[in-house]
C-alpha cells in the first residue's frame, strides 16, 4: 500500500499553506501515486488561490468546523490510505516512509505521532515532550490515542467505522475518531512519526489551559463517548 490522499482542512491558512503542501510534495515524491486534498472550509482570504497555484485538489465544505471538513476529505479521497495534516503543519524528514512502515501492518487501522512546536522556548518544548510521553503511556494502559492533525489511517477501517463522527465540533473528535476504528484495527502511536507545528493555539490560550482542555475531553470521549466542551476558537 502506497497510494495516499493528504487530507489538509483549511480555514483562512494562507500564511501557513504554500509551506504544508510543499512538505507533503518533498516527503511524498517517491509514492507510486498520491494526491493533496485542501478542503476550503469557508476561506475568506488567500488560502484557495496558493492551493490552486501549487495543483492540488480542492473542495468545499460549507459546514464549519475541522471534523466536518476532515468527512469531507474522506469523502473525496481516491485512495485507501488517508493522511490527515493540518495546514499550519509540515512533514518531518521521512514522514511518509516511517507512517507507511506501521501501516503496513494488516493489524493496524492508524498510526500516528506527535507535534514538534516551532519557535518555542526550551521550556514549552520541553513541556511538549512530557505531554506526549503522556500521550503515549495513555495509549498503552488509559485509552486510544490519536493526533487528529498527524495521522494516516485506512480508509477502508474509516468506511466500517461510518467516518467520523461529526457531533463533536472540536476538542475530543480525534480521540473518537480513535475509539471508532479500534475494533477494525490497532491505533499505533509511533514517537518518531513527527509533524512540526505552529504553535499559534498554545500561545493564545496558554499551554495549561490548553492541555487542560485536550486532556478532560481526551478523558471523557474514552469513558463516557462524549466530549464535554463544545466551545473553541477556530484556528483552521
Amino acid at each position: 500500500m502506497d497510494k495516499i490522499s493528504f487530507v489538509i482542512p483549511c480555514y483562512n491558512e494562507e500564511k501557513y499553506i504554500r509551506d504544508c503542501i510543499l512538505s507533503i510534495k518533498k516527503e511524498a515524491n517517491f509514492l507510486s501515486q498520491y494526491e493533496i486534498i485542501v478542503v476550503d472550509n469557508n476561506c475568506t482570504d488567500n488560502t484557495v488561490l496558493i492551493a490552486m497555484q501549487e495543483g492540488v485538489t480542492i473542495v468545499s465544505e460549507h459546514q464549519k468546523g475541522v471534523v466536518f471538513a476532515r468527512q469531507k476529505g474522506y469523502e473525496t479521497a481516491q485512495y485507501d490510505l488517508i493522511a490527515n495534516i493540518d495546514a499550519d503543519s509540515r512533514l518531518s524528514k521521512n514522514w511518509v516512509k516511517i507512517a507507511l512502515h506501521y501501516i503496513n501492518n494488516p493489524n493496524v487501522a492508524a498510526v500516528t505521532g506527535p507535534l514538534i512546536y516551532d519557535d518555542v522556548s526550551k521550556s514549552l518544548s520541553i513541556s511538549t515532550k512530557i505531554y506526549y510521553g503522556i500521550a503515549w503511556f495513555s495509549s498503552k494502559f488509559i485509552g486510544v490515542f490519536l493526533q487528529g492533525g498527524n495521522s494516516l489511517i485506512k480508509k477502508s477501517a474509516l468506511y466500517l467505522a461510518d467516518g467520523y463522527d461529526t457531533s463533536i465540533a472540536f476538542y475530543g473528535e480525534d480521540t473518537m475518531t480513535a475509539k471508532r476504528l479500534e475494533p477494525y484495527g490497532k491505533i499505533k502511536f509511533a514517537m518518531k512519526l513527527k509533524l512540526h507545528s505552529s504553535p499559534r493555539r498554545l500561545k493564545d490560550q496558554g499551554v495549561f489551559s490548553t492541555t487542560w482542555l485536550y486532556l478532560k475531553n481526551y478523558l471523557s470521549v474514552t469513558f463516557k463517548d462524549r466530549a464535554v466542551t463544545s466551545s473553541y476558537k477556530d484556528f483552521r
